[in-house]
């Protein structure tokens, strides 16, 4: 609703502006002279305001340059008996949107007035609206900006493995983003672009994690694996700086949960951990399992399908399993960049989860998750 303040020390003169504004569905105020004018324009930061330039206490040209420091956008249309062009230029030059000469009838109001209102109104919502959009596009250039120089930071540790790895991750999780739309999954306010930015950057913290770990072509021991889960912490404290990535960071930190709470740095369980942080964690296992690394050759893709199935409602989110099966099923799965997922390969020794890098065998004997990066 639009808020309009009434200036003037003629009642009558307020009485008719109050009328006719509020009949039109406009919230109108009232002041009587410059003083309670400038209290109004403080009080209620009014979008329109009729201002007499003839008032007791402050005049209204004085009440007009404080109005313009209260709020510079405020349309006032200044009120005067006569028609003194240097009163009117004089106004003008602090900021008096239009002008009306009194008296006036409703007929004038109607046909003159009301005209000059809306056509200001107008304007000014069309100017703002062009500002509001090219103020959010700047805004995500600059996000878009920002992710890429992460993306090429993410590169630079491991040209080879990471970059293809995010790059194939991202469009696995972009696809699984359409299917779940499909079968009738909301995703609120939460934009496709933010999802996928944070998958695109889900293991940026392993900038902290030491090559000789990162690189270690047999299992890390103990203090090494400390060490390696502090990546989605550290990660995501470097997004979280930034004021429009904190929704990116939330699937950076929780990309290691698991479903059923076993998963890490904190144990978030089902929905608790962001639909992102769920996509990125069936996306991130299921192509470091299908990737041949140094230490080992990676399986097919049937058999990585039945690895997601089989860890499906524990360390994964049910939902995007189903997802990633459909698209399989329906020969939609496959990436440009990936090899022949029936390409030859060396079965592991022990039929169990092919993780990026293998976890220490539990105490009880219980072989790893199927993990992508630790």
């Amino acid at each position: 609703m639009v808020k309009l303040l009434v200036a003037d020390d003629e009642q009558k003169i307020c009485r008719l502006l109050e009328s006719f504004f509020a009949e039109r569905g406009f919230d109108v105020v009232v002041a009587n002279d410059g003083k309670a004018a400038l209290s109004c324009i403080r009080e209620h930061h009014p979008h329109l305001v009729f201002l007499d330039l003839h008032m007791p206490g402050p005049s209204g040209l004085e009440v007009l340059k404080e109005a313009r420091t209260v709020d510079e956008t405020m349309k006032i249309i200044v009120i005067t008996a006569i028609e003194d062009e240097e009163t009117i230029r004089r106004a003008k030059s602090l900021g008096a949107t239009d002008y009306v000469i009194k008296p006036f009838s409703l007929e004038y109001l109607k046909e003159e007035v009301l005209a000059k209102v809306s056509t200001s109104l107008y304007e000014d919502l069309r100017s703002t609206n062009r500002d509001l959009k090219k103020s959010l596009e700047d805004m995500r250039q600059i996000t878009r900006g920002i992710v890429k120089a992460f993306s090429m930071v993410i590169s630079k540790i491991d040209p080879h493995y990471t970059h293809e790895h995010v790059s194939r991750s991202v469009e696995y999780a972009g696809r699984i983003i359409t299917q779940l739309r499909q079968m009738g999954m909301s995703f609120g306010d939460m934009q496709e672009e933010v999802l996928l930015a944070g998958i695109l950057l889900h293991d940026i913290g392993k900038i902290f994690t030491p090559k000789e770990i990162l690189f270690k072509p047999g299992p890390l021991t103990d203090e090494e694996w400390k060490i390696m889960r502090r990546h989605p912490v550290d990660g995501a404290e470097i997004l979280e700086q930034i004021e429009g990535l904190k929704e990116m960071a939330k699937i950076v930190r929780y990309h290691q949960e698991a479903f059923d709470g076993s998963g890490y740095p904190d144990g978030l369980k089902g929905e608790e951990i962001p639909i992102g942080a769920r996509i990125a964690t069936v996306v991130d296992a299921f192509d470091a399992m299908i990737t041949d690394r140094p230490y080992r050759k990676g399986m097919t893709v049937e058999r990585a399908i039945e690895e997601l199935k089989r860890n499906r409602g524990s360390q994964f989110d049910p939902k995007v399993v189903d997802a990633m099966i459909a698209l399989y099923q329906g020969g939609n799965l496959k990436p440009a960049q990936l090899l022949d997922p029936g390409h030859p390969v060396e079965s592991p020794s022990v039929a169990t989860p092919v993780t990026h890098r293998a976890a220490p065998v539990q105490g009880n004997g219980v072989p790893p998750k199927a993990s992508a990066s630790h």
